[in-house]
């Protein structure tokens, strides 16, 4: 269904999260009965719901020029307003898409989870210089282009939106879940400071390579090799030769809709984005140690041509998890996404992400 513009007048709502009356379009999403709003940070500092200064160290600490997001939760005679379903929420799920996306990757995923737990609203981002928040610079600082920088920003955006500070955010969950790159970058995601905040973390076929010495190479070259299409000025002809290969090599059994996403995307995006941002992925930095992994689900893709699935399994072991938080499916790296070619495995396997997602939420509220 086509979303339905905002008209251009000031918000009515107050209170805490007034910028949830900021959206810019709302959408009916299947299944019905469920609904989604977009927004950006500029939009909510050009309506007033969001301080001019407070964008601005946004952009400093992250390096984004912007950052968007959809926002999906249940329409019920409760929920008035976009403010009411954030209010009742007994938690938020964060989708965070991988290398070269959008949050549009993850299709009907985060209405499923809004029409299984009516009181959970999910937040799907762009994250990284992708879609709607792209980096100010043309070629970004490597060090904000990495898995670590991408779950910072993340953070920053959701205290941001208050959406975690405060003795109230304390009694919801905050669930994590990220692809690719993002799944990565869940590794990373701050301890200190969260002592006292519900969240849970469900990295789905993560592109960690710090024991993949082969791919680690890969995702260099990659990198290097477009850095210096754009130094001979000819990384525009290259981007037309290679993007429908790359593309079917990254995505594989994903479905039509994703398969357009990336190769859009991938058109769109700043030159030194789509470089940086897949040289940081080789680098793979140390990762922090945590002190226990309970909260923390790993999905895998046993044909996986990105995330080997041995090397994976190793690296999971040395850091100190158990099977209980492991699953792996017949896949690949899109094991959640839907076609008719991989319908027997990605279907079931978009089921089995959502229960996981539900059940990891479950627990964190019990505890």
């Amino acid at each position: 269904m086509n979303g339905k513009e905002r008209p251009q007048r000031q918000p009515s709502a107050r209170g805490r999260w007034r910028w949830a009356e900021g959206y810019r379009q709302l959408r009916q999403e299947k299944p019905p009965g469920i609904q989604s709003a977009s927004y950006d940070l500029k939009t909510l500092v050009r309506q007033g719901l969001l301080r001019e200064q407070q964008l601005r160290a946004f952009q400093e600490a992250t390096g984004l020029a912007n950052f968007s997001w959809r926002m999906f939760y249940a329409q019920e005679q409760a929920v008035p307003n976009r403010e009411a379903a954030i209010r009742r929420a007994v938690g938020f799920v964060i989708f965070m898409h991988g290398w070269d996306g959008t949050g549009a990757i993850w299709e009907h995923l985060p209405a499923l989870v809004c029409a299984c737990e009516p009181r959970l609203v999910a937040l799907v981002p762009d994250v990284n210089g992708f879609g709607g928040s792209p980096f100010l610079d043309d070629i970004p600082p490597v060090e904000l282009c990495d898995p670590p920088a991408c779950i910072r920003a993340v953070e920053h955006w959701l205290t941001l939106l208050k959406l975690r500070s405060g003795p109230i955010r304390r009694k919801r969950v905050l669930n994590f879940v990220g692809h690719s790159m993002s799944g990565a970058a869940l590794f990373y995601k701050t301890i200190e400071g969260w002592e006292d905040e519900r969240y849970t973390l469900c990295a789905i076929a993560p592109a960690l390579l710090c024991n993949d010495v082969l791919r680690k190479g890969f995702y260099k070259v990659m990198g290097v090799g477009i850095i210096a299409g754009i130094d001979m000025g000819a990384l525009d002809k290259l981007k037309v030769a290679i993007a429908p290969r790359l593309i079917r090599e990254l995505i594989g059994g994903a479905s039509t809709a994703v398969r357009r996403e990336h190769l859009r995307v991938f058109r769109r995006t700043s030159k030194g984005t789509l470089a940086q941002t897949f040289y940081a992925l080789g680098l793979a930095k140390a990762l922090p140690r945590r002190p226990s992994w309970d909260n923390f689900r790993v999905i895998l893709g046993h044909r996986d041509r990105l995330v080997g699935l041995a090397p994976m399994l190793e690296l999971l072991e040395e850091l100190g998890l158990r099977s209980s938080n492991i699953r792996v499916v017949l896949g690949d790296h899109y094991l959640f996404s839907v076609n008719r070619r991989f319908s027997p495995h990605h279907a079931e396997n978009r089921e089995l992400v959502l229960q996981d997602i539900l059940a990891l939420h479950r627990w964190a509220a019990a505890r």
